[in-house]
């Protein structure tokens, strides 16, 4: 059996139009709910995602951050990745995701 780390998310409001979503622990079939769960209330422009604390996705959780920027991008929200780790990228340019979601340089 595999060692499981629940998923964590902080939901930190930084001004009027900006908020701020880190990520911590497995992001999979079990977990994607969480995420799905969040709405985005109108007048948010911007949302920054911190994923550098992810120790586990799955393709249901990339899946789920797909569904995430959608659910921004009809709020007239633009969503970011502003930190992840080297594996994510990696995982987010084979799956070219990375010319979905806008990425920190690295």
């Amino acid at each position: 059996m595999l060692d499981r780390t629940p998923l964590h998310i902080d939901v930190v409001q930084r001004d009027a139009t900006t908020v701020a979503l880190v990520l911590s622990g497995d992001l999979d079939h079990d977990s994607v709910a969480q995420l799905a769960a969040l709405t985005f209330a109108a007048g948010y422009r911007r949302i920054d995602m911190d994923l550098s604390a992810l120790s586990f996705i799955d393709s249901s959780g990339l899946a789920a951050l797909l569904r995430l920027h959608e659910q921004a991008a009809g709020v007239n929200a633009a969503l970011h990745v502003v930190a992840l780790t080297p594996y994510l990228r990696g995982l987010f340019t084979m799956t070219a995701l990375d010319r979905v979601f806008t990425l920190p340089p690295g």
